[in-house]
C-alpha cells in the first residue's frame, strides 16, 4: 500500500475522488427517463435570497515578489543553520507542497570542496539527503579515487524539493530557489565547487548543457566569497552512460590538482 501511494505521489496525484470510475455518459442517458417518470411536484414559493458577501480573494504573489522575498530572507541569515530553518519555512515555491523532505545539505560546512547536486531524485526525496541511493554510492567511489571521503566534503542541493514525477524544475521554481543556494555557497565559503549535471548551468546562469560546460573551470563570485567551480557529469548520468566515465575521471584529476594548490 505504501508503494502504491508513493507511485501516485510521484505521478502528481494530489486528490482522491472515488474507488471506481464514473461513466458520465451512462448517467446522462438515464436522466431524461427519470425526469419523465417522476411525479409532478408543486413549485414552492420563491424565497428571498440573502447572499453572503464574497470572501476577499487572497492575492497570489508575483514571481518578482517571491524572488524579492527570498532575497530578503536569505540576507538576514547569518549562518547555515538559520538558512536551513528559513528554507523550511519558505512557502512561495509550490514544489515544497508535494515533496516528502527538504533536501538541504550533508557533511562539513567548512570543507574546501562543496559538491552541489541538481534537483532531488526519489531516493533523495525519501532520505532528505543529497546524493542518496545508487548515485550517492558512485559519488563515494569517485571521491575515493582522488583520496577523499564523503565526510571530507560538503554536499548540498541546488533545488531543495523534488518536482512531481521527477520532471525538470520550471524557470519560476528555479528563480525562487536560486537566492537560497547562492547564500548557501556564501556561508559555506568553499575554495572549490563541483557542480553536478544541471546544477552547473543553473549556478552559472547559462542555457548550455553539461556536455559543453563540463571540465571547464569557472570563477564564481558571490558577495565577498570567491570560489572556483568545476562542472562535471552527474553520477546518475554516469550510471546510465558508463562510456562517459573516462571524461569524468579527467575532471576528477583536474579537481584533485586544484585542491592540492589550495593547501
Amino acid at each position: 500500500m505504501a508503494a502504491l501511494v508513493r507511485f501516485y505521489l510521484d505521478a502528481g496525484v494530489t486528490e482522491t475522488i472515488g474507488e471506481e470510475p464514473v461513466n458520465r455518459f451512462h448517467l446522462a442517458a438515464q436522466q431524461p427517463a427519470q425526469a419523465a417518470n417522476a411525479p409532478a411536484r408543486p413549485t414552492p414559493a420563491a424565497k428571498p435570497t440573502h447572499q453572503n458577501p464574497a470572501a476577499p480573494a487572497i492575492p497570489v504573489p508575483s514571481l518578482a515578489e517571491g524572488v524579492r522575498k527570498a532575497q530578503e530572507i536569505v540576507s538576514s541569515c547569518a549562518n547555515i543553520d538559520a538558512l536551513r530553518d528559513a528554507l523550511e519555512k519558505f512557502e512561495h515555491c509550490s514544489l515544497k507542497k508535494l515533496a516528502s523532505h527538504t533536501v538541504f545539505a550533508e557533511g562539513s560546512p567548512g570543507a574546501k570542496l562543496m559538491i552541489i547536486d541538481r534537483q532531488p531524485s526519489s531516493d533523495e526525496d525519501r532520505s532528505g539527503s543529497p546524493f542518496s541511493g545508487a548515485a550517492g554510492q558512485l559519488l563515494n567511489k569517485m571521491l575515493a579515487a582522488i583520496g577523499l571521503e564523503r565526510h571530507d566534503v560538503y554536499l548540498a542541493s541546488a533545488i531543495p524539493w523534488r518536482p512531481p514525477g521527477g520532471r525538470a524544475p520550471t524557470e519560476e521554481e528555479r528563480a525562487l530557489c536560486l537566492p537560497f543556494v547562492l547564500r548557501h555557497i556564501e556561508l559555506a565559503n568553499p575554495a572549490c565547487i563541483m557542480a553536478c549535471g544541471e546544477a552547473a548551468g543553473y549556478l552559472l546562469d547559462q542555457k548550455a548543457g553539461i556536455n559543453r560546460l563540463r571540465g571547464k573551470w569557472n570563477d564564481l563570485q558571490i558577495g565577498a566569497v570567491h570560489a572556483r567551480m568545476l562542472p562535471i557529469f552527474h553520477p546518475a548520468f554516469l550510471i546510465d552512460q558508463p562510456v562517459s566515465k573516462k571524461l569524468a575521471w579527467a575532471d576528477l584529476l583536474s579537481l584533485k590538482a586544484e585542491l592540492e594548490q589550495e593547501r
